[in-house]
């Protein structure tokens, strides 16, 4: 029942995103620019950066809107939106400068830390994160971009293959990769 609840909703809000009413676009915001903002926030490594995309995504939106089928769900149109537009900024980019060692990663990249309660007392969670968060800014983009949708947004293989337009081989490959290489890195690192 709450299911077809949700799936009424969202229907309702992409009528309305088609007649383009202002206030269901501040709708999508409410409910996806957590997720948006995050996406951004960790394939881009850059605040402000990250919030002209979001703000950029949402007038894409507004105009793509009257077009868009709803067949698979708003949630993974618009993240593929912000997906996009993160790759081509990736690719004006000419030089990217690493974080300096001093600065804090999250901060840097408007990101939040959030730990998990239950983790032993005796680890420096921030320290492990920003570690983590370090090795992520060296995978390649399609690897760092997997990675925050699986783990950070929590997108099932399916929600992955929307958003990214790819088959599912190359999910589960991506994944498996950036996992790899992840792990690899912060065993460099020495943790």
């Amino acid at each position: 029942m709450e299911e077809q609840l949700a799936e009424t909703d969202e229907r309702q809000l992409i009528a309305r995103l088609r007649a383009r009413e202002p206030e269901a676009l501040g709708e999508v915001f409410q409910r996806l620019g957590g997720p948006m903002t995050t996406l951004a926030s960790s394939m881009l490594r850059d605040r402000d950066e990250a919030n002209d995309v979001v703000e950029d995504a949402l007038l894409r939106v507004h105009r793509a809107a009257p077009g868009f089928r709803g067949e698979r769900g708003l949630r993974t149109w618009v993240l593929r939106i912000v997906a996009n537009l993160c790759r081509d900024r990736l690719r004006r980019r000419k030089f990217i400068a690493p974080t300096p060692e001093g600065e804090d990663p999250f901060e840097h990249a408007g990101l939040s830390f959030d730990p998990v309660p239950d983790w032993d007392a005796e680890m420096d969670q921030r320290v492990l994160a920003a570690v983590v968060e370090r090795a992520m800014e060296r995978l390649p983009e399609e690897q760092r971009e997997v990675l925050v949708l699986r783990h950070r947004l929590g997108l099932s293989h399916a929600e992955m293959m929307e958003t990214l337009n790819v088959p599912e081989g190359t999910v589960k490959s991506r994944l498996a990769r950036a996992l790899a290489a992840l792990r690899e890195q912060v065993g460099e690192i020495g943790i």
